[in-house]
């Protein structure tokens, strides 16, 4: 008899059991919103090679935190160092030639000054063997000189003349050499920039040789040796940021209650026991399926209801612990607390 009550209160125990149990997972399945298709996502960076040569040196080991900056692999330079050393001293003699086409300038510049003031003499000499050639002629005609008088007016009338032409001649010559050179010179102006690009560019790829830390993170996928030759981009590693987020696909029959700001409580398979906090960041503005490589189509006439998935971003607020370090792939299960409203469907801009 007593056997058969214990009995009896063993099945009770159980079916009160089972009914509380089941009542809680009921009323958490009206509060709380989860899904075992999660993972954690984050920033990944190829780092890859700008310019080909062999690997002289490596700066990091494998799973390796490193700062933005931070050297991570050196290729041989030498080349490309002698190359960046002609094109310098290649716009180094365009300078050069560049003074001396100025110097010339000035010169020429200098000339021309003196042989307009030659011009002016001549002229002004011209302008008085003119008169005095007139007075003469007027003298003659009235008996008072002689005709070896009046023809030597007349030639130093001419020599005057010949001297204004002449320093005409120089004037011209004078200007036509300056624009000469002023044209050398845009020709030169115009080849030290080109040389310059060309300087600049022998320069970049000297630098591109070291290879840096674009972002602050940990080394990953590391796919670099010494001695091995490297061609413009060839992946050599990877750096991953400390900042993850969660993506998780809900089923759209779980958003209706959705909203930004909402609180998440996140499980992760690789850490029983531990729980993060975190919440609901935005939803995508569609489903997996029509951002596919191939979307679904259906112009056969056969039809499947499929229930679709809903990406959501979920932001993580626990601090980051080096003990129980989240990075992309790791498998989650978040739980969305859908009792708070807090925000709107859409992520505000």
């Amino acid at each position: 008899m007593m056997k058969k009550w214990g009995l009896r209160g063993l099945v009770l125990a159980a079916v009160l059991f089972g009914a509380v149990y089941g009542m809680h997972y009921f009323i958490q399945s009206l509060s709380y919103e989860k899904v075992d298709d999660a993972r954690v996502a984050g920033t990944i960076v190829p780092i890859a090679a700008e310019v080909k040569g062999r690997v002289v040196k490596i700066h990091f080991r494998e799973n390796q935190a490193v700062r933005a900056g931070a050297p991570l692999v050196e290729i041989a330079s030498e080349d490309y160092a002698s190359l960046y050393l002609e094109k310098e001293a290649a716009l180094n003699r365009l300078y050069t030639e560049e003074r001396e086409i100025q110097a010339a300038l000035e010169e020429k510049k200098k000339a021309l000054s003196q042989v307009k003031a030659a011009y002016a003499a001549a002229e002004a000499e011209e302008i008085l063997a003119e008169k005095e050639e007139t007075r003469q002629k007027r003298l003659y005609e009235e008996g008072l000189i002689t005709t070896s008088q009046i023809e030597r007016a007349e030639s130093s009338r001419k020599v005057a003349q010949a001297r204004k032409e002449a320093a005409g001649a120089a004037v011209a010559g004078a200007e036509t050499a300056i624009k000469a050179l002023e044209a050398r010179l845009s020709t030169q102006a115009s080849r030290i920039r080109e040389a310059a690009l060309i300087r600049d560019r022998a320069r970049l790829e000297l630098n591109k040789t070291v290879l840096t830390a674009p972002i602050e993170g940990i080394i990953a996928m590391k796919n670099v040796d010494v001695g091995k030759w490297v061609q413009p981009g060839q992946t050599l590693l990877a750096i991953v940021k400390k900042e993850v987020w969660i993506t998780a696909n809900f089923k759209e029959t779980q958003i209706r209650k959705m909203t930004v700001g909402q609180p998440v409580r996140i499980k992760v398979d690789a850490y029983p026991g531990k729980v993060f906090r975190g919440r609901v960041d935005s939803l995508q503005p569609g489903t997996g399926s029509v951002f596919s490589l191939l979307p679904a189509e259906n112009a056969t006439g056969n039809f499947v209801k499929v229930v679709q998935r809903i990406p959501v971003k979920i932001v993580i607020d626990t601090p980051f612990d080096p003990e129980y370090p989240l990075w992309p792939g790791m498998s989650v299960v978040p739980e969305v607390d859908v009792t708070r409203k807090t925000g709107p469907k859409l992520a505000e801009p």
